[in-house]
């Protein structure tokens, strides 16, 4: 392989490895391929002429792309059927899913996945939450598919119009799902919701929850997971190894997310090691409704906003089942000049962001906008500018804000 892929040709010689004493990914030391490499150079990663090619939900700069056989792509999916198959799906049972229908993985995979089941099924993509419920009694689905942002709109609709009928699962992946969210969706629906986690590089699902939800189940058929770095309380960043790819194999591949092993062994007797829930990432990207967001995304969004001082942020939090993009920024004024701002936020967001926009007119994402006196909102040498907070909600020091603006 190392002689066919030119970047592994040139790594491996610039590290002085040889890849013939390697017997397992720890064994090429402190050799790692990062997520650089797969957003500006793929091809140089290629061993084998590619069929197929997916992309991240990247919004801004370079999207991460792998290159597949169609042969990598149906033998992905069908792994997915030992996870129905734990979740007892079968023949009477009805699927909807309404993951992304884009350049990525999620409805591609399950489109595929489904062609190997009994089970009657429709995947539909990203249709608006309220078009999918008026088809939800009339078509029995007992089982969804979609990102917890989506079967969180879902539900809203839902308590307000009234339940269509039973469900058996809930299936989320995308991005994860607080405690909270979790609890709720239960609630309601009278079903359990179970997580995957899957990313563009896996091309797959790399790991899942069994219905005791302690964890995710790690693929181990298909991928040699490590934790690199871990802190003294073994959380450290997620790298993985494919096993069966032979067209893009990824050799020690840094996800930049950060998890730790559950050590416990699993009620449900599967050998499979357990990754904890994804305490966070690295970097600055957080997903939702608007795909993997990076601070540039918000850039072009503020270039417009008169009088705008250079600190600000960007939080994302939850409101009910809702997660909230929160604007903070330093602005001096009146409330006309405030309002000014949230205009030029929405009107650059609708014409720069339309997929983002169209989230937003879903209510698949909500919109809020605090303002601060300027250079209150540093308090230290760095300021982050995308914060995920959902979790345990904003801090109590966003109460400083001198006015806050929920556009409508």
């Amino acid at each position: 392989m190392a002689a066919r892929a030119p970047w592994y040709r040139d790594a491996f010689a610039a590290a002085r490895i040889n890849v013939g004493r390697a017997h397992r990914p720890e064994d090429l030391g402190g050799f790692f391929l990062t997520p650089e490499i797969l957003k500006t150079r793929p091809e140089a990663l290629l061993t084998e002429t590619p069929e197929l090619a997916i992309e991240s939900s990247g919004t801004s700069g370079h999207v991460t792309r792998v290159y597949l056989s169609r042969r990598e792509l149906e033998y992905n999916a069908r792994q997915g059927g030992l996870m129905l198959g734990l979740y007892g799906l079968g023949r009477g049972d009805r699927l909807l899913s309404t993951l992304g229908l884009d350049w990525g993985l999620g409805s591609l995979l399950v489109e595929r996945l489904m062609r190997y089941t009994p089970v009657f099924s429709m995947v539909v993509g990203r249709v608006d939450p309220l078009e999918a419920y008026t088809r939800l009694a009339e078509y029995r689905f007992n089982v969804i598919v979609s990102d917890p942002f989506w079967l969180a709109r879902l539900t809203e609709i839902a308590r307000e119009r009234g339940r269509p009928g039973p469900m058996k699962l809930l299936i989320g992946g995308g991005e994860g799902v607080t405690p909270r969210t979790r609890a709720e969706l239960e609630t309601f629906w009278g079903a359990l919701v179970c997580m995957t986690y899957a990313s563009t590089e896996a091309a797959t699902i790399l790991g899942f929850e069994c219905t005791h939800r302690t964890g995710y189940h790690v693929n181990e058929f298909d991928f040699c997971v490590e934790l690199a770095d871990a802190d003294s309380d073994g959380y450290g960043e997620i790298v993985l190894t494919t096993v069966s790819r032979r067209v893009m194999p990824l050799i020690r591949y840094r996800t930049g997310d950060v998890a730790r092993w559950v050590l416990e062994p699993c009620a449900c007797g599967l050998p499979f090691r357990r990754l904890s829930p994804l305490r966070g990432r690295l970097d600055e990207q957080v997903s939702c409704a608007w795909g993997n967001l990076h601070s540039d995304f918000f850039e072009p969004l503020l270039a417009t906003v008169p009088g705008l001082a250079n600190d600000w942020q960007v939080a994302l939090y939850e409101r009910d089942l809702s997660t909230v993009v929160q604007f903070r920024l330093e602005l001096a004024g009146d409330a006309a000049r405030r309002e000014r701002a949230v205009q030029a936020v929405l009107g650059a967001l609708q014409r720069t962001r339309p997929d983002a926009w169209l989230a937003y007119c879903q209510r698949l994402i909500d919109l809020d906008v605090v303002f601060f006196e300027p250079g209150t909102l540093r308090t230290g040498r760095k300021l982050l500018r995308l914060v995920d907070e959902r979790l345990n909600g904003p801090p109590a020091w966003v109460a400083r804000a001198t006015r806050g603006v929920v556009p409508r």
